[in-house]
């Protein structure tokens, strides 16, 4: 039983592994969808900037371009780290998939030693049960 208890010990460790796997991953994308609505506000608030070429306005113009040129530079920096983002939940998800393979082989395992180990058991009782006595008629 020694070899099926190791084994199941093993499998609830990769099961904690794979839990751990799986936050990382909803942290993730939880952060990448948080960078995307980051993306559309900047993206709106800078088509709102977008100077137009108007009389009365242009007292504000060169005001507006500057805004504009600073929602274009943040625009760029979160499509930059979207796209970070996007990578390490491409490398959470690789990782939530190892953990819920190592596990399963794990759990796998101690079934079949589980198994083993009582088919041992079960050959052990017969060899030691007294032989049958069989009468000839």
């Amino acid at each position: 039983m020694a070899k099926a208890e190791r084994l199941a010990r093993v499998a609830r460790i990769r099961g904690l592994q794979k839990q751990r796997a799986l936050a990382d991953e909803a942290k993730a994308a939880a952060d990448l969808d948080q960078l995307r609505q980051m993306h559309n506000r900047i993206e709106a608030l800078r088509h709102s900037y977008t100077p137009v070429a108007d009389g009365a306005a242009a007292f504000a113009l060169k005001s507006m371009a500057h805004q504009y040129d600073r929602l274009g530079k943040a625009l760029a920096a979160t499509l930059d780290r979207a796209a970070r983002a996007e990578v390490r939940l491409e490398d959470a998800r690789k990782v939530t998939l190892g953990a819920h393979r190592r596990k399963r082989a794990a759990e796998e395992l101690a079934d079949r030693a589980g198994a083993a180990e009582a088919r041992e058991a079960e050959q052990r009782l017969e060899r030691a049960a007294p032989p049958k006595r069989v009468t000839r008629a």
